[in-house]
């Protein structure tokens, strides 16, 4: 080009933007909040789902909206919209965050050959923690009178499944331990078990996690010892179930092959043996109509 076509040529458009760059793993750009964040180190749904449980629990659920939550939250109501379609949407998380994980994790404990024993024990331990853990107000949250509504039918069966899943891992327990005789009688008592699981809903607003804890440990004994497992053998059992959750937490089974169904080893163990505070790191559920339990019509 002559240096005279240079002089004439149209100078350079604007440079187009580039858009910003994201590490792996950062998901989309959040919408702006309306105020600023109020629980840190929540993500902004588990922030919606927490505020949600609080205020389902003080004023009801009919009396809630999703305008308050989103304020209580410090978002515009269109941003909880981003996460959940609707309050009914809020409400169905909360009660699938503790029967989901036990049911995803009953699954993994009955396609591998354990002991049943041991595989009863490691699905208590598993589901106390899911349980005791959560940080949502779900003992007042399983009591709603709007959970009878067929809306949260699904919720029901997958709460019905679960404590059908705790009977037939109770009572393939007893067949291994005891003559049939023997077995039949104490298989009569063997909602007991998934009984003191429940129980544990309650037992959140008791105390702290030393509490919680003592708690866990106990209600784990209790239920080997329902079964009629030998005090001098539950330490060896508790042991075999808990390395049979870290298994299934690290993807691999107890032959140390990928399992399908396993869970990221950055996810706390399980120490009820030894009554230590837990942490599970997941986020409702059937039984006895008791105080705090998780009800299945």
């Amino acid at each position: 080009m002559t240096d005279d076509a240079r002089r004439t040529a149209a100078p350079p458009g604007p440079r187009a933007a580039v858009p910003p760059v994201r590490r792996p793993g950062e998901g989309k750009p959040g919408r702006p909040r309306s105020a600023p964040k109020r629980h840190n180190g929540l993500s902004t749904q588990e922030e919606i789902l927490q505020v949600a449980s609080r205020l389902f629990g003080e004023q009801g659920y009919a009396k809630t909206t999703t305008r308050q939550i989103a304020d209580s939250v410090g978002i515009k109501q269109s941003t909880l919209y981003y996460h959940f379609a609707d309050k009914q949407a809020i409400l169905a998380s909360l009660l699938s965050s503790t029967v989901t994980p036990a049911l995803e994790c009953a699954r993994w404990l009955g396609e591998r050959g354990l002991d049943p024993v041991v595989r009863l024990c490691a699905l208590v331990a598993f589901d106390l923690d899911t349980l005791l853990s959560d940080r949502h107000n779900l003992h007042v949250v399983y009591h709603l009178p709007e959970l009878e509504q067929d809306d949260f039918a699904p919720t029901r069966a997958a709460q019905t499944v679960l404590r059908d899943t705790y009977r037939d891992f109770s009572r393939s327990a007893l067949t291994s331990l005891h003559p049939p005789r023997e077995a039949a009688e104490l298989a009569e008592d063997v909602d007991l078990v998934f009984a003191l699981v429940e129980a544990s809903v309650s037992q959140r607003q008791w105390g702290g996690e030393e509490n919680r804890a003592r708690y866990a440990a106990s209600a784990l004994r209790g239920s080997l010892r329902l079964l009629g497992v030998a005090r001098a053998d539950i330490p060896d059992v508790v042991a075999r179930a808990e390395q049979a959750l870290t298994d299934y937490r690290t993807g691999a089974d107890p032959g140390g092959t990928p399992a399908r169904g396993g869970r990221d080893a950055r996810e706390t163990a399980i120490p009820v043996a030894s009554g230590t505070p837990a942490r599970s790191g997941r986020t409702g559920r059937g039984g006895d109509d008791g105080p705090g339990s998780r009800s299945v019509s």
